[in-house]
């Protein structure tokens, strides 16, 4: 007897399909990129423009340093054109900075300070020199009273630094002479007695003599400074060949 079967479906495990290709795109080299060119050209672009407006500054700035520069060796110019031959009758420099003034009055001064009874000095040359030191302190005074050194750096940009160089310059030459007048008119007086009053006399002119040449050096000293600051400084400028100054 045939025995009926029952329809069985299909068995077995069911097949997962595989993925399916998905497309990755060339990546586009870094040079080949129009964006990239974009960039880099507007980062040079900015780059070079920095660079010209920095080259700009810096040109106007050494530019604006030259004028101010030229400004500053036509002061001194000036200033040194008044001042150097009023400096000749005075004395010479004594590098670096210092100034010898009146040399002939310093020896005078120095033989009535030196002076003894086995030793005398001669009271007319003594006297002679002192009013020969007083003619060219008065001479020397005039001089400076006709230079304008305010006119001469007054509004034109200069450095305070600058600008106290020329005009405490003149200041301590002007003092110094002044004082340099008192110690003329004591050895003057001086030349007229004798003993005790003489050697008053004498010692107050020596110590007046001291504070003149330390001012009359140190307005020479300015006055370098501001040469300096100019670079223009040259000694031999100031000293005329054979002028030594008067006593």
């Amino acid at each position: 007897m045939a025995i009926k079967g029952k329809n069985r479906g299909r068995t077995g495990r069911s097949v997962t399909p595989g993925p399916k290709p998905v497309y990755t795109p060339v990546k586009t080299p870094l040079l080949a990129k129009r964006s990239f060119w974009i960039t880099l050209g507007a980062i040079l672009g900015v780059a070079l423009l920095v660079g010209l407006v920095v080259g700009w500054l810096i040109q106007r700035d050494a530019n604006a340093d030259a004028e101010l520069e030229g400004r500053m060796q036509t002061a001194v110019n000036q200033y040194q054109g008044a001042l150097a031959p009023v400096l000749a009758t005075l004395g010479q420099p004594a590098p670096p900075t210092s100034f010898s003034g009146f040399p002939a009055f310093a020896q005078a001064l120095a033989d009535l300070e030196g002076e003894t009874e086995d030793e005398p000095v001669d009271a007319g040359e003594v006297q002679q020199t002192a009013r020969n030191t007083l003619e060219s302190v008065g001479n020397a005074q005039r001089a400076l009273e006709e230079i304008d050194e305010s006119e001469l750096v007054s509004g034109k940009g200069f450095s305070e630094e600058f600008v106290l160089y020329v005009i405490n310059s003149k200041k301590d030459l002007v003092r110094a002479l002044a004082l340099y007048r008192q110690a003329a008119l004591l050895v003057d007086m001086a030349a007229d007695t004798e003993g005790e009053q003489r050697e008053q006399l004498v010692a107050r002119a020596g110590g007046v003599t001291d504070a003149a040449a330390e001012l009359l050096s140190s307005g020479y000293s300015e006055f370098v400074q501001a040469q300096q600051k100019a670079g223009l400084f040259d000694p031999s400028a100031l000293q005329p060949p054979g002028a030594t100054g008067v006593g």
